[in-house]
C-alpha cells in the first residue's frame, strides 16, 4: 500500500469518527427540546380527549333536555324551575361525563358545574329565560360554582331572526382539567388547571311562547 493511500484511508477514518461525534453532539444538544415537545403534545392530547368527551356529555345531555319541559311538571302545571327537568338533565350530563369517559373524568363539585337554560324565542327574539323568567338570569347550576357564558343577547345572535317561534334549551359544563404530568416547563407558560367549557343547544318546543289570541 502506498503512503498516499493510507494518507487518504486515515483522513476518511478521521473524518468520519468527527461526523459521527458531532451527531452525538447535536443529538445531546436538541434532547431536551424533543423531549419538552413530545410531553407537550401527551399533556395537551389528555386535555383534548377530555373535552371531546365534555363536548359529547353536553350533547348528550341536551337531547334528554330537548324532549322534556323545564317549565311544567307532570300535571301540565306552570312551575319554574321544575325540579325534576333539572335533575334528570343534571344526572344525564354526569353519567354521559362518566362513562363516555370511562370514568376518568368525576366532576367536582367545589370547582366544576353544569348549568342548564331555556329560552323562549318569538319573531327571532329571545322573550324571556329559564329558570327565573327574565333575562337576567344566569341559569340553573348543579353546584352553584359558575354561571352562564351566554346572555340573552348572546344566544339571540346565533339565531336565524327569520326561523319560526320556538325554544331552545342549553346545557353548559365546566370542568377543571389538572394536567396528569403536570411537568414544569409546560405549567410554567400554561396554568394548572385549565378550566374546559363546552356546551350546546337545541330546540326545545315545551319552552314555545304562547301565542297571544
Amino acid at each position: 500500500m502506498s503512503r498516499r493511500s493510507l494518507y487518504r484511508r486515515l483522513s476518511l477514518f478521521v473524518s468520519s469518527r468527527a461526523r459521527r461525534g458531532q451527531s452525538l453532539v447535536e443529538f445531546t444538544v436538541l434532547l431536551p427540546v424533543l423531549l419538552i415537545m413530545i410531553s407537550g403534545l401527551i399533556e395537551f392530547g389528555f386535555m383534548l380527549n377530555y373535552y371531546l368527551d365534555l363536548i359529547d356529555a353536553a350533547r348528550e345531555a341536551t337531547r334528554w333536555a330537548a324532549s322534556d319541559d323545564p317549565v311544567h311538571d307532570v300535571s301540565g302545571t306552570w312551575v319554574d324551575p321544575n325540579p325534576s327537568f333539572y335533575s334528570e338533565v343534571q344526572d344525564v350530563a354526569l353519567d354521559s361525563i362518566n362513562i363516555g369517559s370511562g370514568g376518568q373524568i368525576s366532576l367536582d363539585p367545589a370547582t366544576d358545574d353544569v348549568i342548564i337554560s331555556s329560552f323562549p324565542v318569538s319573531g327571532g327574539t329571545i322573550t324571556t329565560r329559564y329558570p327565573g323568567g327574565s333575562c337576567a338570569g344566569t341559569g340553573y347550576p348543579l353546584y352553584g360554582n359558575d354561571a352562564s357564558a351566554f346572555t340573552c343577547a348572546e344566544v339571540q345572535a346565533l339565531l336565524d331572526p327569520s326561523a319560526p317561534n320556538t325554544g331552545i334549551v342549553m346545557v353548559e359544563i365546566y370542568y377543571d382539567y389538572h394536567m396528569l404530568l403536570g411537568l414544569p416547563w409546560i405549567t410554567a407558560f400554561v396554568p394548572d388547571p385549565v378550566t374546559l367549557y363546552a356546551y350546546t343547544m337545541m330546540p326545545n318546543p315545551n319552552v314555545e311562547p304562547t301565542p297571544t289570541p
